[in-house]
């Protein structure tokens, strides 16, 4: 009785244990959530030609109004699509046919990017997208 009631004691410890240690290693490895997005300050590019599909990094770092003067040109009777975010924020997008200025305000928390997601090149037709200009209010 003795080594029956030791050898349950001895299992009941090792499961125990067993079960901790994998609790451990869960909290361990367990990602946590960003409380802010990275932002490295850097030279603001006050122009940018996108020829292909891709993204425009425009550090700013700070609380600002920030303009963007966009250009486009149609293929297909579409102009490039065109978002503006702030990390994992969306701060505008649309469709840009011609000549377009956007305004947006940003917080400082997360590098500011320009997005060019729908390039179409099929001659005589090409799609792009171009950042005319560039300012920044304080």
């Amino acid at each position: 009785m003795v080594r029956v009631l030791a050898w349950v004691l001895g299992l009941g410890t090792f499961a125990l244990g067993v079960s901790l240690a994998l609790w451990s290693l869960d909290q361990g490895f367990r990602l946590a959530p960003l409380t802010q997005e990275a932002c490295v300050p850097g030279s603001i590019p006050e122009r940018a030609e996108l020829w292909s599909n891709g993204v425009v990094e425009i550090p700013l770092c700070r609380k600002g109004r920030v303009g963007l003067v966009l250009e486009g040109t149609l293929a297909h009777g579409k102009g490039p699509y065109a978002v503006v975010v702030e990390g994992s924020r969306v701060l505008w997008q649309g469709e840009v046919r011609g000549v377009v200025e956007v305004w947006v305000t940003t917080t400082g928390k997360g590098t500011l990017a320009l997005v060019f997601p729908n390039d179409l090149y099929q001659p005589p037709e090409d799609r792009n997208l171009f950042l005319r200009a560039l300012r920044v209010e304080p």
